[in-house]
């Protein structure tokens, strides 16, 4: 595997986690720790960081963008339909 195929526990940075087992792996570290609390991502729930980090978060997140690229891909779709003939 390569390194695109891990992430870093939010909860332990020294935990690098295989990504498709990052969501169970968060579930167990949560309940362990004793930090600060962490906000979650509404675009990937895997995201987790302090709340003043996400702002930021949101501007650099790759899932937060292809919501948005989904978003306005779909209003110009809306705009180019033709008008309903009754």
């Amino acid at each position: 595997m390569c390194d695109s195929d891990y992430g870093i526990c939010p909860y332990n940075k020294s935990h690098r986690i295989v990504l498709f087992r990052m969501p169970g792996h968060i579930i167990k570290c949560m309940r362990k720790y004793k930090g600060p609390p962490l906000i979650i991502c509404k675009y990937n729930a895997t995201h987790r960081m302090p709340a003043e980090q996400m702002e930021q978060h949101l501007e650099e997140c790759a899932d937060y963008q292809k919501f948005n690229a989904y978003e306005n891909l779909q209003k110009a779709l809306e705009a180019r339909k033709s008008p309903q003939r009754a």
